[in-house]
């Protein structure tokens, strides 16, 4: 046993070294492969994986160089006075040239440069890190490398790693809020020189009076409108015919000239389309790419000029929704690489040059290293050394392409290089390009509360008082966000700005259901949007629930009928902008106004639960008794837990009693005012539609109210898991001018002058 275990010994001495360098080599491969996905997948793993990838990253290079440096110490002791005169063995040199590649590799990535926002304020750290180990790279080289034949190729992978790692040093630095805040440029001024011409034309003898007039501010939207053309119809109009011809559902003509007819005049259509769609997508590039420029002072929470808010308002209020989310949605990912990767260093002439002597020098080492004499050196050593030196130059490779593929190589090639980019659409195209989830969150408040999944370690969970933790996540999911969302947020926010067009002051936007239920009528459901703004999103999620179950499932079997169709459309709208609000509220409540949420809800499934079971007991008592005493009960067909819930809530709670309770217990009471309210809306809307239609606006109103009260900050720290359509939401209200975020004059007048000849 002793035997074997000193064999083990040796044998992990012999190969200590060579599996942590390709254990750093596998994290960086799997990094920036990876590193790439969270940018439009919301997979909680995912993220997992990657934050223990990238702080382990650092960890094991720098851990691998310690080792190196203690190892080829403890050689030159053990060599004595003979390591002075002759040198290591070329096995140890071969194991020095390791070194740089380790620099290489904490130069990171260019997927991913910081976890999140709080990576990039650590760029000092960083920096100090990179002066030492490159100090320490540096004291390798000259004590096991002088004079070798490995010591011009180490050289050589060392600039190659100071390059890389500089590279990440000045994009953690660019992206920190200071140096972001202070390179974003200021809203333009415009303060004409009124006292300078008042002192000159008095000077020349000339009567001057001031004179105050209306400023009219003069929007600037020519740069897009070549495209405006394009921009305005919805996608389906571009569509290939192929895919109009499923949509439609057309028949097939028997005759074979009629189909070779079609089939040609379908393949026209096709490239007539492509070419539409790619034009479409080129102005979209454009046009996000300008408005970014302007726009990402928001992510800083700083403020706008009122000619900005204006000029982007003129530019996308005419556009298509299809137009304006996907303008959004490029906005966001152009903003994503800013703030996470090395885009920021790529994008400038400088950063090009330096990446391209990196990806030269590599690869020039690993021509010299194959047609170098490599006898000497042990065959495993020279694996090891082939698979660094060829990973290293797949990463620059995958890294270049990373970058042809971004939007904003397209947004360069678009003007200088259109060529280029048609092979690269022909590959890729641009509206296939995936830049955020494309989905929300969904959390049923209901679901969590009767425990309708179950693990198989519940009770150790329990024992260790995390259970609640662990089934919050079990419960959370997904639903992808619908162009028919969209569209009615689209146009709830156009009416809005229709409405706030003649505002004098900052535009506010304090409205989370007001605007729907303003009026007479609609006295009876204001205090459900006048609770806590938690408060309400529970109690009109437990409403939605409440409404949903029977008329959702029926709706399915009528959708040849277009009233029907709606309600459909109306229901799954309101059903799932209700579990995003709770999921909010849920998993991230820093991104909704200030306040207890996550207290209330835990407090508000747990008595959920507790009414639940109390109800079903209270249901078999009955049917007991009913049994007993001879009356026979019609089978029940089988339900579901939820559908089950929600008729306990139905039959157990009295929607005409108000719950009256102290301050500090209101957060218990969610279930009372979910039911009266489903209960108000249910006797006072007889019309499904109707209905329907407003619980739909009543949830786009608690959306944007929740975006705007959410700090720029905040939208930006959410793009690193996916994007959130809260920061979508919010980014489009900017764009509309209906977010605190614009600096209005006091007085809309400028001085003139008036002048008369003495």
């Amino acid at each position: 046993m002793e035997g074997l275990s000193s064999h083990l010994k040796e044998l992990w001495e012999e190969w200590e070294l060579r599996v942590l360098v390709l254990l750093s080599l596998t994290v960086q491969i799997v990094l920036i492969v990876l590193g790439r996905h969270r940018k439009y997948r919301p997979n909680l793993w995912l993220q997992a994986f990657v934050w223990s990838l990238y702080l382990s990253a650092d960890a094991v290079a720098i851990y691998t160089l310690g080792k190196i440096a203690t190892r080829l110490a403890q050689m030159r002791r053990d060599l004595g006075a003979a390591a002075a005169t002759a040198g290591l063995d070329p096995d140890a040199q071969m194991i020095a040239f390791w070194t740089p590649f380790l620099l290489l590799h904490l130069g990171g990535p260019d997927t991913i440069t910081a976890y999140s926002l709080e990576d990039n304020e650590l760029w000092l750290r960083h920096f100090l890190r990179l002066v030492v180990q490159m100090v320490g790279t540096l004291l390798i080289f000259f004590q096991a490398l002088t004079g070798s034949k490995l010591s011009v190729l180490s050289l050589l992978i060392m600039v190659s790693g100071l390059i890389k790692y500089g590279e990440r040093v000045y994009a953690l630095r660019a992206a920190s809020s200071e140096q972001f805040r202070d390179s974003t440029p200021d809203p333009p001024l415009h303060c004409p020189r009124i006292l300078e011409e008042y002192m000159l034309k008095k000077a020349e003898g000339y009567d001057v009076t001031p004179h105050v007039v209306i400023e009219v501010y003069e929007v600037n939207a020519g740069h897009n409108s070549e495209a405006d053309g394009n921009l305005t119809s919805c996608d389906e109009t571009l569509l290939p015919s192929k895919l109009k011809k499923k949509r439609r559902g057309g028949e097939q003509s028997n005759c074979c000239n009629e189909l070779e007819e079609k089939r040609e005049q379908g393949e026209q259509d096709n490239r007539a389309n492509k070419n539409d769609m790619s034009m479409r997508n080129r102005a979209e590039l454009t046009l996000a790419k300008d408005l970014l420029d302007t726009f990402r002072r928001l992510f800083m929470d700083l403020v706008l000029s009122i000619e900005e808010r204006d000029t982007s308002l003129s530019i996308l209020k005419d556009k298509s929704f299809h137009v304006v989310f996907r303008v959004i949605e490029i906005e966001l990912g152009l903003m994503y690489d800013l703030l996470y990767t090395k885009a920021i260093v790529i994008q400038k002439r400088w950063g090009f040059t330096l990446r391209t002597v990196s990806i030269l020098l590599t690869v020039m080492v690993l021509v010299l290293f194959s047609l170098s004499d490599k006898d000497k050196y042990s065959t495993f050593n020279i694996c090891v050394t082939f698979l660094l030196l060829s990973a290293a130059v797949f990463l620059e490779i995958y890294a270049l392409f990373y970058l042809l593929f971004s939007d904003e190589a397209a947004c360069w090639l678009k003007d200088r290089n259109p060529a280029i980019l048609d092979f690269i659409e022909r590959l890729q195209p641009l509206y296939k390009r995936r830049r955020w989830s494309g989905s929300m969150g969904q959390y049923n408040l209901l679901s969590f509360a009767i425990k309708e999944k179950h693990l198989a370690c519940h009770q150790i969970l329990q024992l260790l008082h995390v259970d609640q933790k662990v089934l919050k996540f079990l419960y959370w999911g997904n639903v992808k966000v619908t162009n028919f969302l969209k569209e009615q947020v689209m146009n709830f926010l156009k009416e809005q700005v229709i409405q706030h067009r003649t505002f004098q002051g900052p535009s506010v936007w304090d409205h989370r259901g007001h605007l729907t239920l303003k009026g007479d009528k609609w006295d009876q459901f204001k205090w459900s949007i006048e609770l806590g703004f938690d408060q309400s999103i529970l109690a009109w999620h437990i409403a939605t629930e409440l409404l949903c179950p029977p008329g959702a499932r029926k709706i399915h079997r009528y959708l040849d009928d277009p009233t029907l169709e709606k309600i459909h459309l109306y229901v799954e709208m309101s059903k799932q902008l209700s579990r995003y609000m709770v999921y909010l509220l849920v998993m991230y409540p820093f991104l909704l106004p200030i306040g207890v949420g996550r207290i209330k809800f835990r407090d508000t499934y747990l008595e959920a639960r507790n009414f639940i079971i109390e109800a079903e007991a209270i249901k078999k008592n009955e049917q007991s008794k009913a049994e007993s005493g001879g009356v026979k009960r019609r089978p029940e067909k089988s339900k579901s837990k939820i559908h089950k819930a929600c008729e306990a809530l139905h039959e157990c709670v009295d929607p005409q009693v108000a719950p009256i309770v102290a301050e500090g217990d209101k957060s218990k009471f969610a279930l009372y005012h979910g039911r009266r309210l489903a209960w108000q809306l249910d006797k006072e809307f007889p019309n499904e539609e109707n209905k329907w239609h407003t619980i739909s606006r009543v949830w786009v109103e608690m959306l944007a109210y929740a975006a705007v009260k959410c700090k720029g900050l905040h939208h930006a720290q959410q793009l690193r898991q996916g994007g959130e359509f809260l920061t979508h939401v919010w980014l489009l209200m900017a764009h509309f001018g209906l977010t605190d975020h614009f600096q209005i004059p006091e007085a809309p007048a400028i001085a003139e002058l008036l002048l008369k000849k003495e």
